[in-house]
């Protein structure tokens, strides 16, 4: 079966190639789509089987790529690859034709083999339980949080998330279900047990006492390796409220996220969850682009841990923010990678050369941190000298671009596009080996070029107008600015020496 990914983000595209064998799985990965326009013509020509599409996509939307393959009528199943935050989207996507959805971060190579077994099945193939695809198990899960029966909304509510130590390992969390019922089997208790994203309720229309989750912790480390945080809530008064056993589920996660240290947590209320960056991310992703086009590692350094300070001080940021932003920087290193010749692959951290889907895995802010000091060493250690090699490069190809075009409109813009450099780079690494800014240098070798200009008898305006100025005016004020006289001034001058 040919499968076509349609995915904007160059690392979630080579992250989802990555996850799983395809060809062992018997499948054939067509050539990536990166925004609905190309995607609809891949479809049109190549007639992929299944889909995996983004549903953010530039030119034609994910949704509105789903209702022109409605409407036509074309013969092709699709999985929408969805941010887990983003349910209503995803719903009107199966409303669209859909056939399942997975989960954008945190997705696991057992999780995609399964949604990709759904579309195999035969459409007269009836499905059992167990057979359901993705979508409907994970809509299911959500349910039952959203309609507990009434006995257990006041009593007591346990909450368990897993630490995986490594991004691939799997945890069964049917095993987890089974130590907890065998654990309260002796006591009687009737327990209520329900799944989401990864994360499970154990709930109870009795209290729980401290020294139940002592147990309940050793019991867990004799079957499951990773580490087991529990959450201790007490829903009485509060297990009416909407949606509050779905925020109960989110806030273990976020609180194991943030708190690494410990492994019981005890609230009565969920997390309100903060849904904006803490800072002005178009200021961190601009200056973060300049030291990584330098590669400093030290000022790259400072700038992550900056940003994970203001993260840790204004929790609890959502961990969704938090991961598509470690997305969208290593990004930009593996921009900065390709640039000079080479590509972040080519570097390992922690024993894995996987990226996308390491990060994808971190299961703690201090892991993030830990991460990135790492990566941001390594990859220091292999472009800095590859760097410095392309640095001389750098300056004469821009010298050489600005004598070229001497006598046309010259940008910052202009010449970092020329030369492959981001404009903030290359406006910072003129200034620190020029000892000059980029326009006021540009201005004074325009000048001299009109200085000579107008020694050859040409008017203002005409060298105004050869060198690419917008007007006489303006090159007027530049002129003085640089020799302290105006251009007419300066003719006037030349002419009467040259006459006498």
């Amino acid at each position: 079966m040919k499968v076509l990914i349609v995915e904007d983000e160059l690392l979630a595209r080579a992250g989802l190639r990555s996850l799983i064998d395809w060809n062992m799985l018997g499948f054939t990965l067509l050539e990536d789509a990166r925004d609905g326009r190309e995607a609809l013509e891949r479809i049109e020509q190549q007639k992929p089987d299944i889909l995996l599409l983004d549903l953010n996509i530039p030119e034609i939307s994910g949704l509105e790529l789903l209702e022109i393959i409605k409407n036509r009528g074309i013969s092709v199943r699709t999985i929408v690859i969805s941010c887990y935050d983003d349910f209503n989207t995803v719903k009107e996507a199966m409303k669209l034709g859909a056939a399942d959805y997975i989960r954008k971060f945190g997705l696991s190579g057992e999780e995609l083999t399964d949604a990709l077994s759904g579309m195999i099945r035969k459409p007269y193939e009836a499905k059992t339980k167990s057979e359901q695809s993705v979508a409907q198990r994970r809509q299911e899960d959500r349910q039952r949080l959203l309609n507990i029966p009434e006995k257990f909304q006041t009593g007591s509510c346990l909450s368990f998330y897993i630490r995986r130590n490594d991004w691939e390992s799997l945890v069964d969390m049917e095993i987890l279900e089974n130590i907890v019922r065998q654990y309260y089997q002796k006591t009687g208790r009737e327990l209520l047990c329900l799944f989401y994203e990864g994360k499970m309720l154990a709930l109870s229309h009795e209290p729980a006492e401290a020294w139940e989750t002592d147990g309940l912790h050793r019991q867990i480390r004799l079957f499951i390796p990773d580490e087991c945080c529990i959450g201790v809530t007490d829903c009485r008064g509060f297990g009416e409220e909407e949606k509050f056993f779905l925020r109960i589920a989110n806030t273990i996660e976020h609180y194991a996220f943030y708190t690494p240290e410990a492994a019981t947590f005890y609230f009565n209320r969920p997390l309100e969850i903060r849904k904006q960056y803490p800072f002005d991310m178009e200021d961190f992703t601009k200056k973060l682009k300049v030291k990584i086009d330098a590669i400093s590692e030290t000022e790259i350094l400072e700038s992550i841990n900056s940003m994970f300070d203001r993260i840790d001080e204004n929790r609890y940021v959502s961990i969704y923010l938090v991961k598509r932003l470690m997305i969208e920087m290593l990004g930009y290193f593996s921009g900065r990678a390709e640039k000079l010749g080479g590509s972040i692959e080519d570097i390992e951290t922690d024993g894995s050369s996987r990226h996308y889907q390491k990060i994808v895995g971190l299961n703690s802010l201090k892991g993030c941190r830990e991460w990135w000091k790492e990566f941001v060493k390594c990859f220091a250690a292999r472009f800095f000298i590859l760097q410095k090699s392309s640095e001389s490069d750098i300056m004469e190809r821009t010298l050489n671009y600005i004598e070229a075009n001497l006598y046309k409109t010259i940008q910052l813009s202009d010449a970092a596009r020329y030369i492959g450099v981001s404009e903030p780079y290359l406006s910072s690494f003129f200034k620190k080996n020029m000892h000059e800014n980029f326009i006021p240098y540009v201005n004074r070798r325009k000048v001299e070029c009109g200085k000579k200009l107008l020694e050859e008898g040409k008017m203002v305006y005409q060298v105004s107008e050869l060198l690419g100025y917008e007007n006489s005016t303006y090159f007027s004020k530049v002129f003085k600015k640089v020799e302290g006289i105006t251009p007419e001034q300066f003719r006037k001058k030349f002419l009467s020496v040259s006459g006498e």
